[in-house]
């Protein structure tokens, strides 16, 4: 590691139970790397759901002249009403068994 890259690395520490601890350590050793690998991996699978990036040929690549061109309109269908007509609907008559008849 360069000298440059030392001076990048900052120290992040957290409290853990034993049993979080362990199950760190245990995932770490089936898969043949540190536990800080296996921490990083997961942080990273779950940072890549937020990032969007076109595959090459992928829908989003072809379209990618269009991205951005509307200036107004809804930035989620939902926000129209007719979308989220009867939304919820069906869980509103559920019922939970012994709802509110505790002794």
């Amino acid at each position: 590691m360069s000298e440059k890259n030392k001076k990048d690395i900052v120290w992040f520490g957290m409290k853990l139970t034993p049993e979080e601890k362990a199950k760190i350590k245990m995932l770490a050793k089936k898969k043949g790397v540190s536990q800080k690998e296996v921490i990083m991996s997961l942080v990273n699978e779950e940072v890549v759901e937020y990032e969007v990036e076109a595959k090459p040929g992928s829908l989003l690549d072809r379209m990618q002249h269009l991205v951005g061109i509307v200036e107004d309109g809804p930035t989620d269908l939902s926000t129209n009403p007719k979308y989220m007509e009867d939304f919820g609907k069906d869980s509103l008559y559920r019922r939970r068994p012994n709802s509110g008849n505790s002794k």
